[in-house]
C-alpha cells in the first residue's frame, strides 16, 4: 500500500516535470522560429540596402562621367566595369590589396617547419590580417620570409593570420 502511494506521488511529480519540460521546449522552439524570422528580415533589409547603394553608386558614376568625361571614362577601360569597385579608384592607383606586402590568404605553409604552439593569453586581432587567439588552445604556426620576427603565421582549421610570438609557447 505504501509503495503504491509512493509510486503515485512519484508519477505525479514526474508528470509535472515532464509538462514543465514540454512547455520550456515549446518556448525554445517558438523563440527559435521568431529569431529565424527576424534574421531573415534583417538579411532581406541588408540586401535591399546594398542594392540601393549599388544603384546610387551607378547613378553617381554616370553623373560624374557626364560632368567630367576625361577623368572617369569607364568605356575606355573595358576591364573596369561599372560594377567593379576598382572602377571608382583613379586609373593610376594601385588597389589597397596590391600595395599590402603580405597577403595572408596567399601564404602557404612550408613543406617542413610548421610547429604546434600553445596559446598563453587571449589575443584580439587588430585587423583582418591577424588571427584572434584564445588562451590554452593549440594552433599550427610557421614563419614567412620577410615577415617581422615578432610575428608568425598561425592556423586554426581554415582560419589563418599573423599571431604575436609573445603570446605563444612553441611546442616541439
Amino acid at each position: 500500500m505504501q509503495a503504491e502511494h509512493e509510486l503515485r506521488v512519484t508519477q505525479t511529480e514526474f508528470d509535472g516535470q515532464a509538462e514543465v519540460t514540454r512547455l520550456l521546449l515549446e518556448g525554445i522552439s517558438n523563440t527559435h522560429v521568431n529569431h529565424l524570422r527576424c534574421l531573415c528580415e534583417f538579411v532581406e533589409a541588408q540586401a535591399m540596402y546594398y542594392s540601393q547603394c549599388h544603384k546610387y553608386m551607378l547613378e553617381l558614376q554616370s553623373e560624374l562621367g557626364r560632368r567630367c568625361p576625361d577623368s572617369l571614362d569607364v568605356n575606355s577601360h573595358p576591364a573596369r566595369s561599372p560594377t567593379d569597385p576598382s572602377a571608382f579608384l583613379p586609373l593610376n592607383s594601385a588597389s589597397p590589396l596590391e600595395t599590402d606586402a603580405l597577403q595572408i590568404e596567399e601564404v602557404q605553409p612550408p613543406a617542413s617547419g610548421t610547429r604546434k604552439a600553445k596559446v598563453l593569453y587571449d589575443y584580439d586581432a587588430a585587423d583582418s590580417s591577424e588571427l584572434s587567439l584564445w588562451a590554452d588552445e593549440l594552433i599550427t604556426v610557421y614563419t614567412v620570409p620577410g615577415m617581422d620576427s615578432d610575428w608568425l603565421i598561425g592556423e586554426r582549421g581554415n582560419q589563418k593570420g599573423k599571431v604575436p610570438v609573445t603570446y605563444l609557447e612553441l611546442l616541439s
